[in-house]
């Protein structure tokens, strides 16, 4: 009876021999002739069912029906509860495995992965499979820390010494009405250094009140992406709410065996713009390596554009004379600007010029930034948006022209040009003149439902590859049949998410804030906004994959993707993320009401 029952396919793969065994003891057949009901929506579930062999198709509380076929799992959903999610019916003649209930429930109960399957919703399921992963990422809490020592705010600059000296701390912190302060070695290096004397001088007029604090459960990584935003040497641990201890930089290094802070400290001693080339090479190992450890890749994503912008940021400062940066704003646009790129692609980037400000070597240095750029990696943008370019190289003014006429006429190039700057982010320069145009940029546009509509409309312009069977849509290219990652699931989400954020002037340009400040306002489910981050994480995982297995056979990033190079739990997953794709899209279609254009 069980010799023909494939353990390979997902979700039986990550079964062990003995729940292998202990599966294959409960497994009964029955058979469906073609039309016949095989369950009702609401009716009370005992089996796991399985096709054998025939077609099923699935009717849930909309219209649209979904067929399934041989190996397929029918409802898997509906074993938690024990109540069909939906109606299936036999479209031809249809064995099907029967498994008990029970007994797939207690196989779950030791079974994250296996268990992974039955839930409901996307980002839950996505959390208990990257469980596994998520358990081997350094904590906080397993990092040396340091007791927090406590001086009330009537004591002295010399008793902070004294107790620093003793605890062998480095830092004091201070409770008094206002909250909690800190006084660090450097703070008692500048009262020495003022002439102060320390045995007189409070040590409540020297305390910093910015507290940078983390969780102890917190991944290691997070807190040294809290150090480098912050440009900090300590952080403040909480448990439960409460001050528990401080990280010290030189603690955190030790504990990690990749240190992004050493490669942002590369970048901070570099002289000219070749001696970033080294920092460069350290990023992309860095990348593979935290990438192989199992990382979670929104927070990849976010330590490495840290290491990007400064690395941006230093060799615009090394070209351009010191005068002119209060008068100019250098901008990352498109995934950069978002904090969404890992890999290195082409150029986006663009700058802002103050109204009236001249300099004889503007053009010189946004031209030898692009080449510089060039040599360390970073190809031309095949649109030639970047600062060598006149047209991404303009005074606020011009911009605001610009701008204008972007939202005058919603053309396809417009409203590329629209998308491009919502996700800018300043990195060098006066950021003054981009909170400017920032502000200016949504003015005309938020309450405009005709502009809207046309902006939102390019999350049409390419199909989920996942039909009605719930199989992945591939086509054939030069040696495989495959589907692109970006166009038919990365791009959907992005700027239908973007378009949103248009309209309700969310000044956020990360995808997965834009997210949370959906939600947080009442504009997007909070379950479904849930599954749409760990969807996007998941393709955007996908996506890293597929870019580092092409840099390794010395071949162009692209973002074909082949679905027989995945294994069974991924294409598993790949579907399911694509189904909330699939969903996302007719959210914003109907929305925007695209129908309509």
């Amino acid at each position: 009876m069980t010799a023909s029952f494939d353990f390979n396919r997902s979700p039986f793969s990550c079964l062990t021999a003995a729940e292998r065994d202990r599966l294959s003891a409960a497994l009964d057949i029955s058979y469906f002739a073609a039309g016949h009901s095989i369950q009702q929506l609401g009716q009370q579930v005992d089996a796991l069912l399985v096709v054998m062999k025939g077609l099923v198709s699935e009717e849930g509380a909309g219209d649209e029906v979904v067929f399934y076929g041989a190996f397929d799992v029918l409802d898997s959903k509906s074993l938690l509860s024990a109540k069909a999610c939906c109606t299936l019916r036999a479209v031809e003649d249809t064995l099907l495995w029967h498994i008990k209930r029970d007994v797939v429930m207690k196989i779950s109960d030791g079974n994250s992965q296996f268990a992974a399957f039955f839930y409901a919703d996307v980002a839950r399921k996505l959390a208990a499979l990257d469980h596994p992963l998520q358990e081997l990422q350094p904590r906080v809490g397993d990092a040396v820390l340091h007791p927090p020592c406590w001086l009330a705010e009537s004591a002295t600059v010399l008793d902070a010494a004294r107790l620093m000296k003793s605890m062998h701390s480095r830092a004091v912190l201070v409770q008094d009405a206002s909250g909690v302060g800190i006084f660090t070695q450097s703070d008692l290096r500048n009262v020495v250094a003022d002439g102060l004397d320390a045995q007189q001088e409070a040590i409540y007029r020297h305390i910093s009140r910015q507290l940078i604090c983390v969780k102890a459960e917190d991944d290691l990584h997070h807190a040294m992406l809290l150090m480098m935003r912050h440009s900090v040497q300590r952080l403040i641990v909480q448990e439960d709410e409460q001050i528990c201890g401080v990280l010290e930089q030189i603690d955190l290094m030790s504990a990690l065996a990749n240190n992004p802070r050493s490669i942002t400290a590369q970048i901070g001693r570099a002289h000219h713009p070749g001696a970033l080339q080294a920092a460069v090479k350290s990023t992309q190992q860095l990348i593979i390596s935290l990438h192989r450890n199992g990382m979670k890749i929104t927070l990849l994503a976010e330590l490495l554009a840290e290491i990007r912008h400064r690395l941006l940021s230093k060799l615009f400062s090394l070209l351009a004379p010191p005068e002119m940066l209060p008068y100019v704003c250098l901008l990352v646009l498109g995934s950069e600007g978002r904090g969404e790129q890992i890999l290195n692609t082409d150029q986006d980037n663009a700058l802002i010029i103050a109204d009236g400000y001249q300099h004889p070597d503007l053009q010189r240095v946004c031209d030898d930034f692009t080449a510089h750029l060039i040599e360390l990696g970073y190809p031309p943008c095949p649109g030639e948006v970047m600062v060598s370019n006149p047209v991404w190289r303009q005074s606020v003014t011009a911009y605001k022209r610009k701008m204008d006429e972007w939202s005058r006429s919603a053309s396809s190039e417009n409203v590329m040009n629209m998308a491009i700057w919502q996700d800018a982010r300043p990195v060098c320069g006066q950021s003054a003149l981009f909170d400017e145009l920032r502000d200016y940029l949504t003015q005309g546009v938020a309450d405009s439902a005709a502009f809207l509509s046309r902006f939102a409309f390019p999350v049409e312009q390419f199909a989920t590859p996942i039909n009605l069977f719930s199989r992945l849509i591939t086509h054939a290219g030069a040696d495989k049949n495959c589907l692109d990652l970006k166009k038919g699931g990365i791009f959907p989400l992005v700027h239908g998410v973007r378009s949103l954020a248009l309209q309700y002037q969310i000044k956020e340009t990360n995808s997965y804030r834009r997210i949370q400040c959906l939600i947080a306002l009442g504009y997007l489910n909070e379950s479904f906004g849930r599954d749409m981050s760990e969807s996007l994480a998941f393709l955007q995982g996908l996506q890293l994959k597929l870019g580092l297995a092409r840099l390794a056979m010395d071949k162009p990033i692209d973002n074909l993707l082949d679905p027989a190079q995945l294994t069974t739990l991924e294409r598993e997953l790949l579907k399911d993320t694509l189904g909330v794709v699939k969903q996302f899209r007719q959210l914003i279609s109907h929305h925007f009401k695209l129908g309509m254009l």
